[in-house]
């Protein structure tokens, strides 16, 4: 197997196990969704506020709430991120391949984009969860971030990557 084959396989192994994460997300019960976003944004709480343990009840309780929406949409963010920047890898590297469009960086946006909506329409199956037209914008924005990070990545390397032929 030669380095561009290697690569090319690498990158749709991890577009599919970060689709696949997304989807096991989403696929949470929204009690078992608010348990994990409670805990992680708990962590990052006694992380950025050492004094957290010793705040009064109520400012405990109003600095949770006000983080967690934080954590909440910065894990969409960073999930789909994720997700643009393997799907950008991935159409880079199969460049040659017929019915791949041109513009791969337009093409790889619109993909992750088109995931987080069905992604979306996903939750509408899922017990106390919903769809949320700001979370496929929160999304979106992710996978431009990381499509665009795939493309600076890939312009640096792109000796090295033409060089895998």
């Amino acid at each position: 197997m030669n380095k561009r084959s290697f690569w090319t396989r690498f990158f749709l192994v991890m577009t599919v196990l970060t689709a696949a994460a997304i989807f096991f997300f989403s696929s949470q019960p929204g009690e078992e969704s608010s348990e994990l976003s409670d805990g992680v944004t708990l962590t990052v709480a006694r992380i950025i506020r050492p004094d957290y343990a010793s705040l009064p009840p109520d400012e405990r309780q109003a600095f949770l709430e006000s983080l967690g929406l934080i954590v909440r949409k910065c894990a969409h963010f960073s999930e789909f991120a994720l997700l643009g920047l393997n799907v950008m890898c991935l159409f880079r590297l199969r460049r040659r391949t017929p019915g791949i469009p041109r513009p791969m960086p337009l093409a790889a946006w619109g993909a992750s984009t088109l995931y987080a909506a069905t992604d979306e329409l996903h939750q509408m199956f899922v017990d106390a969860r919903g769809p949320a037209f700001l979370d496929v914008g929160i999304d979106s924005a992710g996978a431009l971030t990381g499509v665009l990070l795939a493309v600076l990545g890939l312009s640096l390397l792109s000796g090295r990557i033409d060089a895998l032929e």
